[in-house]
């Protein structure tokens, strides 16, 4: 997770503000140990595709992010490694207990930790989980997170 010397991150408003076109916010939260980072909604389960983006973001915070983790059961396959700015991130797939996880791994002994909900989500449900995440007053989980999407999904009628 987050160093504990670091304070919340500070990315572009855009990042951190949900609106009709964010897909991930920070988790706000006092103690950076006892929950995500934040909570990214991808566009499709396809790392090779998304992860660019998500890098340069997190770069901005984390310095260079030089490697990610991920589950291989939530995501299709994906390459061993990308390229970005002429240097090489490594994608690692692990299996882990909490499937929905992405870890982040920087320079300077920085990581981030995000939940990602599927992509398969419907918007409503997804935007309901960033919103939540937003502006929980008390550090989320992954199981706390996941309920919350199994919640909205329901309340969705899917």
């Amino acid at each position: 997770m987050t160093s504990a010397a670091m304070g919340p991150p500070s990315l572009p408003l855009a990042v951190s503000s949900v609106a009709q076109s964010h897909r991930l916010v920070l988790c706000p939260q006092e103690s950076p140990r006892a929950g995500v980072d934040g909570v990214w909604w991808p566009r499709s389960s396809d790392l090779k595709a998304e992860l660019p983006d998500l890098v340069a973001v997190f770069s901005r915070w984390l310095g260079t992010v030089h490697r990610v983790v991920y589950d291989p059961a939530a995501w299709m396959s994906a390459p061993s490694r990308i390229i970005r700015h002429n240097s090489a991130v490594t994608v690692d797939p692990y299996q882990m207990v909490d499937r929905e996880l992405v870890y982040l791994m920087g320079t300077h002994s920085r990581d981030a930790v995000l939940f990602a909900v599927p992509s398969s989500c419907t918007q409503v449900t997804a935007r309901r989980v960033l919103r939540r995440a937003e502006r929980s007053a008390t550090p989320l989980g992954a199981r706390e997170l996941r309920q919350i999407c199994a919640e909205s999904a329901q309340v969705d009628g899917l």
